[in-house]
């Protein structure tokens, strides 16, 4: 183990055990990691440091447990049924977790029409026959949303695309919504493929134009704001005031302080000379 700790969280004793957080949580599931013994769902070192000296036997027995799993599935793939569960169904039609994922959510393929979320046979045959049209429409890679979708014309064109470039493609028409997830729009990988190179690198540049000139409307209002405002030490000591009795007073609704602690210039010169005791310290 690393240098010894008095208690362990799930990740750091996932680490510990070589085990990614996906193994850690099957290890817990059947058993072969306890349950947490200190308070706040974590191991204490004790604990921790014996399943450490058993973690060949945990992996190795894990890996026996996936193999018999897959064993499993395949054969239940395999075999003939009245109806099939998700995972089986999925298997005999020959497709990765997202394109069934995306064909369920499109309705290529149909709700289950067995009790308990399943298919019946005639579906499954039906959807067979049907492959190469769901193939076809679900094209070459899963659609996704305009962050990822940001990230996949960035990575196309090495230019530095936002998510809001992607929600202005859209707009403009130049690239089309095939869907929508959780009411946000996704995109299909052909649809990316065919943004014009003119167009995306249009977006871009008016973003980054409209980006430069509001950071320079930022500065400049920021350097208006410091010609005209005072520090909270210099209206102190334009008003002759010690630093306590000028919070005291803006506290009470005198002086008004901004946002970034400063304080109107007029204002400040304004109580000074309704002051009848400027000329005398008041501290």
């Amino acid at each position: 183990m690393r240098t010894p700790r008095s208690e362990y969280g799930p990740g750091m004793l996932g680490e510990e055990l070589g085990l990614s957080q996906r193994l850690m949580r099957r290890a817990r599931r059947l058993g072969h990691v306890p349950e947490p013994d200190v308070e706040g769902g974590r191991w204490s070192r004790a604990v921790a440091e014996a399943l450490v000296e058993r973690r060949d036997d945990i992996a190795a027995e894990l890996a026996a447990e996936e193999a018999a799993r897959a064993a499993r599935l395949a054969e239940e793939t395999a075999r003939e049924r009245d109806d099939y569960g998700p995972e089986v169904l999925r298997r005999r039609l020959g497709l990765v977790g997202w394109q069934f994922a995306e064909a369920r959510e499109r309705g290529l393929v149909p709700e289950p029409d067995v009790e308990g979320g399943h298919w019946s046979a005639a579906v499954e045959a039906g959807l067979r026959a049907g492959l190469p049209r769901i193939l076809a429409a679900l094209g070459d890679g899963p659609r996704v949303g305009a962050v990822k979708a940001a990230r996949a014309l960035a990575d196309s064109t090495g230019l530095e695309v936002t998510a809001a470039d992607v929600q202005q493609l859209a707009e403009a028409g130049v690239l089309r919504a095939a869907g929508e997830y959780k009411g946000w729009p996704t995109y299909s990988q052909e649809a990316l493929a065919a943004v014009p190179a003119e167009a995306l690198e249009e977006v871009v540049a008016t973003r980054l134009v409209r980006a430069e000139a509001a950071a320079e409307a930022e500065a400049q209002a920021r350097t208006g704001r410091l010609a005209d405002s005072l520090s909270e030490a210099e209206a102190a000591e334009e008003l002759g005031w010690s630093a306590r009795r000028l919070q005291l007073f803006a506290a009470r609704g005198g002086l008004t302080r901004g946002p970034d602690g400063r304080y109107d210039r007029a204002e400040v010169l304004a109580r000074y000379a309704a002051d009848p005791w400027r000329g005398e310290s008041a501290g």
